[in-house]
């Protein structure tokens, strides 16, 4: 009797356990479709976030002409002028950075015209605020609408300039981190001339056709 029920506990024994081996080797689609409340919390935890990717997850707060005065022209602003030759009758007067905390500064803006570039090339960020697209500027600059419509047709024309405004910006990085004030002097001009050859295609045609 004692034999047969020493057999009779090692028969359920056996029998709980391949059952419990049965559940730790199912399949992670089995223990997947099991009710989220009859699973461990750690199968929720353990599956990896997916990383968001592609642009749907950009949003376009600036316009092209917010970043225009925002970023561009402040930065550009402080290019010019960190270098300069001022002839008064007093003499002439040199002005160029002297401190690390002033060729700090000029780095900022160089960084900040290079980078501010990449931001108005995205195809489509609004040129500018839907209700600034059709006000009349002063002067002989169109209207944001009719700047849009020229981008819009000749993207790749536009690219090239504001690829040669982006390469200028970053000559100008390389003079900044040689401390090369007479360089910066004499670079001047060509980046002043990579914002003007954009603004007299795109902002005030009419001026480049004047000067044909």
């Amino acid at each position: 009797m004692r034999t047969a029920v020493f057999m009779g506990l090692g028969a359920a024994l056996a029998l709980l356990a391949g059952n419990l081996l049965a559940q730790q080797s199912s399949s992670p689609a089995t223990a997947a479709n099991k009710p989220a409340a009859s699973r461990p919390a750690t199968t929720v935890a353990a599956v990896p976030a997916k990383p968001a990717t592609g642009q749907g997850n950009i949003r376009y707060i600036a316009s092209v002409r917010d970043i225009m005065h925002v970023m561009i022209e402040p930065a550009a602003d402080k290019i010019f002028g960190a270098v300069a030759v001022d002839v008064t009758a007093a003499g002439i007067r040199e002005k160029k950075p002297e401190t690390d905390e002033e060729w700090d500064e000029l780095e900022h803006s160089a960084l900040a015209l290079a980078e501010s570039v990449n931001l108005i090339k995205m195809a489509d960020r609004p040129m500018a605020r839907k209700t600034e697209m059709n006000v009349d500027p002063e002067g002989p600059e169109l209207p944001p609408a009719q700047i849009a419509a020229k981008v819009s047709r000749s993207r790749a024309l536009w690219n090239k300039y504001t690829n040669a405004l982006q390469d200028s910006a970053v000559h100008v990085l390389r003079l900044v981190e040689k401390k090369d004030a007479k360089g910066l002097f004499d670079y001047g001009g060509e980046l002043d001339m990579a914002c003007e050859t954009c603004h007299l295609e795109y902002w005030y045609p009419d001026d480049k056709k004047n000067r044909k």
